[in-house]
């Protein structure tokens, strides 16, 4: 396909169309009958199982076989439409084949000539009245040929045979079936002879020409030759040939011989001989490549001639040069189709303009619709055009014909074809698909048009229907009719664009959608062979142009070669020129194409060349002006539902992008794919539509858009539309045929009871069938479409066999999403049901359906079964709702009908029967007698294939998924009620579960588990499939992009439920024995939240802690800020978008406008945005304030948004411009600073000040109006308005204690009315409330005023308002404009004041706890309830009138209080504490209740960085507790002959079981004010060295006791000294406060004793933590001598100095530290960046530089690791540093931290990164990567045992994860696992975990006296003592001038 066919397809032209690529092979084998049936059996046995396992597997292709010769049965002849089926599938073939389409077999014989089915009936006057000439009797033809003047032109047909000769197909009686077969084939010998006579005597007389005389001499076999090879234009891509000659025939034996040859009367049939020799010598080899064609010659051997035994080398030699040659066309073909994006949208367009073409040729009528449309499309409208009406109607043919009218009513000529693009061949059409008629429009929708502001509609119905045209003024056309049987309509959409006069270009703007920034990085244009030359043109574009400024583009003027070359031009040009935010557009052929971001004048000359080429083509240009401008139009088509890319909004949106980005020169990248933001861009597309390029955009059926709850709401478009653009909806198509009168009175009869188009369909698919010779009692029309259906079926069925019909049928309807014509061969081949019957009386030589049974049915299904793809497939489906509802009471009116097809198709996607296994089945009665056999068992391979979860190449790679089998086998099982095989091979499988996720989307899988806890009852069961669909739900953040961690996710949340739950048990088995295969680290415990408890959701994707959150105003949607925006959506948790602005900092509050079309947020460093919701559109602005002032707070409405700080507020419209600025002097109030601010509109607010300067703030209510200040109210401390804002509560007194209720006085000077307080003052007459105000205690007695009497004074009000300036206003409190209407007593200082969700309650935070008010009458001033906290948890004010919020659950029934990292949860009635739920690792930031509808629900986010979605109504559900620290792991030591772990957080030091992952205790000594920062366990684990708070702890763990403590400060390092831990090592660091130099202090002590052995002081320039040696005798660290690193070498045993030398640093790097190098005592690394230089310490030598080398070394001293912070992981050989293996290639993985080290026993290796939050693990051995495992924390401290076994990971959230190395191939992993404390618990009965056991505690101190104890001697200090007097020799140590004796110890 060239470039000008692809630039006419792209623009939408409708003509020559070239073909659509799919993904089918098929295959027409064409043959006689007998001749070659031991090849065609032999390939449906050997070779074609064979090809389409090749199909499938490499490329994903359906292979489809068509043989119309094999399983032929005797009906088949009956009607004689055989011949005609033949051709019509060699057509289909052509029409869908990928590669290779139609193979012939040609023997030596012609084969069998049919006479014609139909015959012109003038031409069989002609040819009767030539016989009559010569004296030859006629009446047979007379007899057999009956003329149909319903054709136009009369045509005679052929009766079918049993119409004659009843019995023809009458098996039952054998002996008259077999007379009447005789009787027919004598019969047609007659009559071919008299045809043939007939034609040739025509011919002789030159009344007929040569080829119309051979076609009644012409063999089946000829014909589809002819189609199929010999007019086939490209034969060497598509067709095979195969000549096999066979010598020295046999003609004595006749029957034998006439397999194989034509026999006449036992001779040779010398004419056929003479046809076939010149067919298959001379025409197929003239036409068909050689390497196509393939000829045989064998011999006639024994008395059969030809048989598999004595042929065998030949029929060898012929599969397998078939097989090859299938798999050379197959292959070529698919070398050519094209992946690209420009490929596939290429095929995503031919499909839509071929469904447009066939509709448009069955279209007739309509023509007043037709030319409202015009009008509408050729006005000046600017609104929408709504056409609707109900399913049926014929809405797709309208769209189709308005498309295809879209030239002529522009008064563009439609260019021939020759003379539009005379250099591409293009082939003929003829194999278009099917006519499509549209009456079938079924697809109904609820109408959208109050979607559009103002929507034009059009509605079509009769065309005489009066209320239409009375709608013409109003653009609304309804395709509904009068009768119509359904009341929804079904809209269809049509963007089109049109030609306007002077009109002006839109003002442009530069849109920055998500991640993409306004000003965009330059991309470079990288040459790729793969890709077509357009798509790589298409990528050379940096940013989406705004629209142009020229008048004349024409950019479809340019070939693809010419813009390529125009952009390189443009590209060098600007190469050395950059200017920022600046473009440059060229008119002609250059201004569609956006130059890059001009770069900064490098060169004069080279910004004079561009100038000067710019103003070249600028004057090509002009010269063009006085030219006609000639209109390009672009016409874009969807169908919606009919492809898998318009089936869902995102993609659909998708391809409209692509294709008008290709026609405006705009690269496809900028297109986004997050559906916001594309739904935006293709808006701002819409408005590049020019009177020279205007834009046509046709959607048919937006009601079949799924995966999208916005789809049908049709918010995605346009509500006005841009210059040049519009929007209508689709219409119908109609029939043809010619009836006699009394026919068209039944028709008329008909119709009139129902006049849908759907049922005028069906009315034409019957009288098409109608002759003019048809008796009266056939000619009957049923009244309505349901019962017309059924008439259509009931044909079928007698005609082509109920069971087979029924069966076939049934399969369809009961598939999900379809069946491809393989799938269903599939299916009714095994079916024996179906089997039994259409072999009842044959003995098929493979028991599988013939292929020619399911053509014929399908083709008297016309246009009803839709072809579409679902799931890479190309599918057969029902178009029309009515057909699958009329196919569902036909079919499945028994409940055992609908499991045993459900069943059949559950076991065929299953593959039971698949990969050669027989089938077992039961013979016939009627065979068994007929065949003679001797059992009724039997059993046959039904040539099905595998179905297997996944296909993968011979190299065992992962080609593709079996999304077939994802999509139809779970819902199969359900409706068959095979809920063991649902559980065994779905829900509960393993291997299904991760093959599906790594394919599909989660919610896909998700659906699964819906689906069955819809249709099963077993609430035990359904317990079990809830668990594990939360946990997948609760893990869905790290899953949807991390399948392979499917197995540690359930794992981690499950352990705990295996109990009890045999489904949950089974899959964590698999999870423990197959899941090591896709990820090694195995959890051994339970260790994330376990579903089925109060968490529903935990939604996860910020990378900082979220600030804020926002419900949107439907609640469908959470949108969360930290650094990015992200949208979840509440029902599925998933996350609906993400944007990404790139601000600095943080967010720290959020705001969305009342119409959840904006918001705004501002960050920690003074920024703010807007963004723009639908089109993610961001406007970016700094900080308006004084420089010392920060942003306190903004809120935002529908049209702007106000921003305050500390003294000031703003006034911003929604572009970012201040409209006011406002300061706090104009509130005349002073040192008073802005707390708050309530917003109404952009004019009144409510501004709430305070004073700094006072210790408990004083605050003052404003109500700003219009710039005057109408009312101020003084409060303290706390206050609440309602949502109405006219409820006031405020703390009124200073200690906080008292809460008033004011109501907002609708006038300043005018009291409220009696009835505006009405309801809350009438009632409150409760004895126990403290009111302010009250006159006197006989007050108390008064009643209300009669309401009627206004002027009567209202003593009740006057008694609860305290007014301004009234008697009763207290001095102290300022109520101006508000009326005090009660006071609340409050326990407690008030911190912050709410009100409940439903505004029911006041709620109010203090220190201790909470309180709630009721707001029911009647008010009471004491608290209904108080719910204290715990005594060691408080309430604080974090910012002034906030502080920790509380909600009140539905039905009043629970408190929930979230506070630090808990919620809190209290009984309503009682006040009790009744749950604690340890909701986050980090303090809980906002909290938010959702108790609307039927959700009970708490959301909170926290520091922790995620969002959690709470159900209240599982409070008491069972939560099993995770063990985990308060504070991050800081570090691990792990223990070597105990299974303990010991972490470090600031708290304490935490004791955890390895195998159990239990927290076995705490340690800290001082538990209220530890800061721990060191801790290391000795190898017998008997003791823990810490530091805590500035002392050295020694901790005897089995006793949990301190049993030695000194004071070190600031330590930095703990480290055990020696083989038995013996010793270790404290170091800490303290700066000289006279010379400011940083020093260290090394002091080693014994264990446990903790007696000083000795200290070493140094200077350091920074901290690098000190080594010791491979032998464990050398002490080596960094200090510093005049300023430089020095490495200094100490013995170990006595600190006495060996060495000191200053290492050689090239230009001068820092030192990042020191590494000993194991087995080499002497050597040490100093480490650079990237870099590591080796020293001997001994001679002071350099030994090597080991380059690009990360300072990681493995404990062999074999290997290293590389990898840098931008990406990478290489292993090196330690003894050159050469890469001798990439781990992980140098992508661009971000500038990320990460960890890296070798596993204890080096045989793999780890690597942590920070961004991505992934532990990947390598194996050395091999660099395979065994695991990637997604941490749900950041990772804090990471270490593995000694035998490598267990890797142990402490994160950032507290928890110490521990997981099991898994090596699949390392031997006897499955029982090391199972064999783990909670392996134990699921598969032992009564198996506990053993807690770990401590010491009863006793007086085991052995430093009581700390300090004291170093001056004892004590037993071991003499026997160190001893040691000395050991063999030792000596040397001298000279430093400077000072030298000493030093021993050595031998």
């Amino acid at each position: 396909m060239d470039d000008k066919v692809v630039d006419r397809i792209f623009s939408g032209g409708l003509d020559h169309l070239p073909q659509v690529s799919s993904k089918i092979v098929r295959i027409f084998t064409s043959s006689t009958f007998t001749d070659t049936l031991l090849e065609r059996n032999t390939l449906m046995a050997e070779v074609y199982p064979k090809l389409k396992e090749y199909c499938r597997e490499k490329h994903g292709l359906e292979f489809q076989i068509v043989d119309m010769r094999w399983g032929v049965r005797d009906e088949a002849t009956d009607d004689h439409l055989t011949t005609d089926l033949c051709m019509r599938e060699i057509e289909n073939c052509q029409r869908l084949s990928m590669g290779p389409n139609f193979i012939s077999f040609l023997g030596q014989k012609y084969g069998y000539r049919p006479i014609p089915t139909r015959i012109l009936t003038s031409e069989l006057l002609l040819m009767r009245e030539g016989l009559v000439g010569i004296g030859v009797d006629t009446s047979l033809l007379d007899t057999w040929y009956k003329p149909d003047y319903n054709a136009v032109p009369p045509v005679s047909i052929l009766q079918s045979i049993s119409s004659i000769l009843v019995n023809f197909n009458n098996k039952r009686q054998p002996k008259l079936q077999q007379q009447d077969q005789a009787t027919w084939w004598e019969t047609l010998e007659k009559m071919q002879k008299l045809l043939r006579k007939a034609a040739s005597t025509l011919y002789a007389e030159g009344k007929m020409d040569d080829e119309a005389m051979h076609n009644y001499f012409m063999s089946v076999t000829e014909r589809e030759v002819i189609n199929g090879l010999l007019n086939v234009k490209n034969t060497k891509n598509h067709c095979l040939s195969y000549v096999r000659i066979i010598n020295n025939i046999n003609l004595q034996n006749v029957r034998k011989a006439g397999l194989y040859i034509d026999i006449l009367n036992r001779q040779v049939d010398t004419e056929a001989v003479r046809l076939m020799a010149n067919l298959r010598d001379e025409r197929v080899p003239n036409r068909i490549e050689l390497t196509n064609y393939k000829k045989y010659t064998i011999d006639w051997i024994g008395r059969d001639g030809l048989a598999a035994d004595t042929h065998e080398e030949y029929i060898q030699d012929f599969i397998t040069h078939f097989y090859k040659s299938m798999i050379r066309l197959i292959d070529r073909a698919m070398r050519k189709e094209d992946s690209s994006p420009q490929g596939q949208i290429v095929t995503e367009i031919l499909q839509h303009l071929h469904a447009c073409n066939n509709s448009v040729r069955v279209f007739h009528g309509r023509e007043d619709i037709v030319e409202r449309v015009k009008c509408y499309v050729i006005g000046s409208s600017a609104f929408p055009l709504v056409l609707y009406g109900s399913g049926g109607c014929g809405k797709t043919s309208l769209l189709a014909k308005s498309a295809s009218l879209i030239f002529d009513w522009l008064g563009i000529q439609k260019p021939s074809r020759r003379e539009s693009y005379p250099s591409v061949p293009v082939e003929e059409d003829q194999h278009q698909e099917e006519e499509k008629s549209d009456f079938e429009g079924d697809k109904d929708v609820t109408t959208a048009n109050q979607s559009f502001a103002s929507d034009s509609q059009v509605t079509i119905g009769e065309e005489d229907r009066k209320s239409t045209t009375e709608l013409i003024s109003n653009d609304v056309i309804d395709t509904s009719e009068i009768d119509s049987r359904d009341d929804s309509l079904a809209p269809t959409i049509l963007l089109s664009s049109k030609k306007k006069k002077n009109n002006k270009k839109p003002s442009s703007k530069s849109v920055r959608t998500d991640s993409q920034a306004t000003t965009q990085s330059n991309r470079s244009f990288e040459s790729n062979s793969s890709l077509p030359r357009r798509t790589r043109v298409l990528r050379r574009g940096t940013q989406v142009p705004t629209k142009q400024i020229s008048s004349e583009p024409k950019p479809d003027k340019l070939g693809v070669g010419q813009k390529l070359s125009l952009a390189g031009q443009l590209s060098k040009a600007s190469e050395d020129v950059k200017q920022p935010r600046k473009r440059v557009r060229f008119s002609h052929q250059a201004q569609m194409i956006s130059l890059q971001y001009l770069q900064k004048v490098r060169s004069d000359s080279v910004e004079k060349e561009k100038l000067e080429m710019m103003a070249r083509i600028q004057q090509a240009e002009a010269k063009k002006d006085d030219q006609p401008k000639q209109i390009k139009p672009l016409l874009l088509l969807r169908f919606c539902g009919t492809t898998p890319d318009s089936s869902a909004l995102a993609p659909m949106l998708t391809s409209l992008c692509q294709q008008i980005s290709y026609n405006y020169l705009l690269p496809f990248e900028n297109i986004p794919t997050d559906l916001v933001p594309l739904t935006a861009y293709f808006k701002q597309l819409l408005t590049f539509a020019t009177p020279e390029m205007p834009m046509y955009i046709f959607l048919d059926s937006v009601d079949q858009l799924g995966n999208s709850q916005d789809s049908n709401k049709l918010t995605w478009l346009p509500t006005k539309l841009p210059e040049n653009v519009k929007i209508i909806r689709r219409w119908l198509s109609e029939a043809r045929r010619d009836l006699v009168q009394h026919q068209w009175e039944i028709v008329k009869n008909a119709i009139r009871h129902c006049s849908l188009p759907i049922f005028i369909k069906l009315v034409f698919a019957e009288v098409f069938r109608w002759r003019s010779y048809t008796k009266l009692q056939d000619t009957h029309l049923a009244l309505g479409v349901i019962d017309s259906i059924m008439m259509l079926f009931q044909k079928i069925e007698i005609q082509h066999g109920r069971q087979l019909v029924f069966h076939a049928l049934a399969y369809i309807t009961a598939s999900k999403s379809g069946l491809s014509e393989t799938e269903l061969e599939d299916l009714i081949s095994l079916d024996d049901i179906v089997l039994d019957d259409v072999y009842q009386y044959h003995m098929p030589p493979v028991r599988r359906i013939p292929p020619l049974l399911w053509t014929r049915i399908k083709n008297d299904l016309p246009n009803y079964l839709s072809e579409r793809e679902a799931d890479g497939v190309s599918v057969q489906n029902w178009y029309h709702r009515q057909f699958r509802e009329t196919a569902l009471e036909r079919y499945f009116s028994e409940e055992d009908q609908s499991i045993y097809f459900h069943s059949m198709i559950a076991e065929y996607f299953l593959g039971v029967w698949g990969g050669g296994k027989p089938k077992p089945f039961k013979y016939t009665e009627m065979q068994i007698m007929r065949f003679n056999l001797p059992s009724a068992d039997g059993e046959a391979d039904r040539k099905v294939p595998l179905q297997p979860l996944v296909f993968q190449s011979k190299d065992g790679i992962v080609s593709r998924y079996n999304l077939r089998k994802f999509g139809e086998l779970p819902f199969h099982f359900i409706r068959s009620k095979r809920f063991d095989d649902l559980f065994n091979h779905v829900l509960f499988n393993y291997k299904w579960l991760h093959a599906k996720l790594a394919a599909c989307p989660l919610q896909a899988v998700l659906s699964d588990f819906d689906d069955a806890f819809v249709h099963i009852q077993d609430p035990h069961i359904k317990r079990q499939i809830t668990l594990v669909a939360d946990a997948l739900r609760l893990g869905g953040a790290i899953l949807s992009h991390y399948p392979d961690m499917l197995a540690p996710q359930l794992l981690s949340r499950l352990l705990p439920e295996s109990m009890g739950h045999n489904l949950v048990k089974a899959l964590l088995k698999q999870c423990d024995l197959e899941g090591p295969q896709d990820c090694a680290l195995i959890p051994v415990a339970h260790c994330l939240h376990t579903p089925g408890g109060p968490l529903k959701y935990s939604l996860e994707g910020h990378q900082f802690a979220v600030f804020g959150f926002k419900l949107t105003s439907d609640c469908r949607y959470i949108v969360s800020v930290s650094n990015k925006f992200l949208t979840f959506d509440m029902s599925t948790s998933d996350l609906a978008r993400a944007v990404a602005p790139k601000i600095r900092g943080i967010f720290q509050g959020l705001s969305l406008s009342p119409d959840d079309k904006y918001a705004s947020a501002w960050t920690s460093t003074n920024q703010f945005l807007i963004l723009n919701m639908l089109t993610s559109e961001i406007v970016l602005l700094d900080n308006p304030l004084p420089e010392s002032e920060t942003i306190q707070g903004l809120h935002l409405l529908d049209t702007n948004l106000i921003l305050w700080g500390l003294t000031r507020w703003f006034l911003f419209n929604l572009q970012g411009k201040i409209v006011e600025e406002h300061c706090i002097n104009e509130l005349r109030l002073k040192e008073h600073k802005i707390t708050k601010m309530v917003v109404l509109s952009p004019t009144s607010y409510y501004i709430i000040v305070h004073k700094e300067s006072e210790e408990r703030p004083k605050y003052c209510i404003i109500y700003w109006e219009d710039g005057t200040i109408l009312t101020s109210v003084d409060g303290y401390s706390s206050l609440a308005f309602d949502s109405t804002r006219q409820r006031l509560f405020i703390c009124s007194d200073t200690k906080a204690c008292r809460i008033c209720l004011l109501m907002k006085q609708p006038n300043r000077q005018d009291c409220f009315s009696h009835k505006y307080l009405e309801t809350y003052c009438s009632t409150v007459k409760s004895e126990d409330m403290s009111l302010s105000g009250s006159s006197s205690e006989n007050d108390q007695d008064q009643t209300p005023a009669d309401n009627s009497k206004p002027e009567q004074e209202n003593t009740n009000i006057e008694r609860y308002c305290i007014l301004s300036g009234s008697k009763q206003h207290d001095k102290e409190e300022n109520y101006e404009g508000w009326m005090n209407c009660f006071q609340f007593s409050s326990p407690e200082l008030n911190l912050q004041l709410q009100l409940s969700e439903d505004e029911r309650y006041l709620l109010g935070t203090d220190a201790i706890g909470f309180c709630m008010w009721s707001l029911q009458s009647p008010l009471k001033s004491d608290p209904k309830q108080r719910f204290l906290l715990p005594s060691s948890v408080r309430n604080i004010s974090v910012k002034l009138l906030s502080s920790n919020s509380i909600a009140i659950s539905q039905n009043d029934a629970y408190a929930i209080a979230g506070v630090r990292k808990n919620l809190y949860v209290w009984d309503v009635k009682t006040g009790d504490l009744v749950k604690c739920l340890d909701a986050h690792f980090g303090r809980i930031l906002e909290m938010f209740p959702y108790t609307l509808g039927p959700w009970n629900s708490i959301i909170t986010s926290s520091l922790d960085r995620s969002v959690k979605i709470w159900n209240i109504n599982n409070i008491f559900e069972q939560v099993h507790s995770i063990d985990r620290h308060e504070l991050q792991i800081d570090s691990i030591s792990l223990c070597e002959s105990k299974e303990l772990a010991v972490t470090v957080t600031r708290g304490c030091v935490g004791i955890w079981h390895l195998t159990t992952g239990k927290l076995v205790t705490r340690l800290a000594d001082s538990p209220l004010g530890a800061i721990v920062t060191h801790a290391v366990v000795t190898k017998d684990g008997e003791y823990i060295i810490s530091a805590e708070s500035g002392n050295i702890l020694i901790w005897n763990l089995p006793h949990k006791k301190v049993i030695y403590k000194t004071e070190q400060q600031n330590i930095k390092q703990l480290r055990l000294i020696g083989d038995m831990d013996s010793r270790f090592m404290a170091v800490s660091t303290s700066r000289d406060l006279t010379s400011g130099e940083l020093r260290s202090e090394i002091c080693v002590r014994m264990i446990p004793e903790g007696y000083l052995e000795y200290k070493i002081e140094s200077t350091l320039k920074s901290f690098r933590p000190v080594v010791i040696s491979s032998d464990n005798q050398t002490l080596i660290f960094l200090g510093a001598e005049k300023g430089k690193d020095m490495i200094f070498a100490y013995q170990a045993e006595n600190g006495l100095l060996l060495n000191k030398f200053a290492p050689k640093v090239p230009g001068g790097k820092e030192i990042l530290g020191l590494l000993s190098i194991p087995n080499k005592p002497s050597h040490v690394a100093v480490l650079e960046l990237e870099r590591g230089t080796i020293y001997d310490v001994k001679s002071k030598r350099h030994v090597k530089t080991i380059h690009r080398w990360s300072g990681k070394i493995s404990k062999c001293g074999h290997f290293g690791l590389q990898a840098p912070s931008r990406g990478g992981l290489d292993l090196l050989e330690m003894r050159h540093g050469h890469v001798i293996r990439n781990l992980i290639h140098r992508t661009a993985e971000g500038v990320f931290t990460n960890v890296t080290l070798f596993s204890r026993d080096d045989k793999y290796v780890l690597y942590y990164h920070s961004g991505k939050k992934t532990l990947r693990m390598f194996r050395v051995k091999d660099g395979e990567q065994i695991a990637n495992y997604r941490l749900s924390a950041e990772l804090t401290a990471i270490d593995t045992t000694e035998d490598g076994k267990y890797a142990v990971i402490g994160t950032v959230d507290g928890n110490l994860t521990i997981l099991y190395v898994a090596d699949p191939i390392r031997p006897g992993i499955t029982e090391e696992i199972m064999s783990l404390p909670w392996r134990k618990i699921q598969h032992e009965n009564g198996y506990k975990i053993q807690e770990f056991s401590f010491k009863p505690e006793e007086d085991v101190s052995v430093g009581e006296e700390c300090k004291e104890s170093e001056k004892k001697i004590t037993f071991k200090k003499a026997a160190h003592l001893a040691m000395t007097l050991a063999p030792f020799y000596s040397h001298e140590v000279k430093d400077g001038d000072a030298e000493s004796q030093v021993c050595t110890i031998m």
